[in-house]
């Protein structure tokens, strides 16, 4: 069993726009293997373009970053749908999703994921793997 990293969009917009939190995403960066789903890998080109940064740009800030891509495949799109009952009340969309999927999926694998976001209304709900809130005063699930 190992410990590895599950970085949510939000956490990576932080670091690369170096807003509050993005040191604690840094510090997660270097300390282990860190995954990002390719749903939150196009949210984050999307927000950045969004804000003009031309896409050649964007994808090469992202993929400088070193962290693993992992194709939104069946399995974590199954997992991402079965979710929504249970998120939607605190506003979690496809790309919260994706991501708390892929921590669900590698905690059932018997790794030790840490889920690092920006999101922390996803401290309000149990999960079987540890999230940091990487703004929050309280930042640990």
């Amino acid at each position: 069993m190992s410990e590895i990293n599950i970085i949510d969009a939000s956490a990576i917009l932080a670091y690369l726009q170096q807003e509050k939190g993005q040191e604690t995403v840094e510090a997660a960066l270097d300390a282990h293997l860190s995954l990002m789903t390719t749903v939150n890998y196009c949210e984050v080109l999307s927000k950045l373009c969004e804000k003009g940064m031309p896409p050649g740009e964007a994808q090469a800030a992202v993929n400088d970053i070193g962290v693993i891509l992992v194709d939104f495949d069946p399995d974590l799109a199954f997992r991402a749908a079965a979710m929504r009952p249970r998120t939607s009340h605190i506003g979690a969309s496809l790309g919260d999703r994706a991501c708390l999927a892929l921590a669900q999926k590698t905690a059932d694998n018997g790794d030790h994921p840490i889920l690092f976001t920006a999101e922390h209304l996803w401290l309000k709900l149990k999960w079987p793997f540890k999230i940091v809130a990487i703004r929050a005063s309280r930042g640990v699930s």
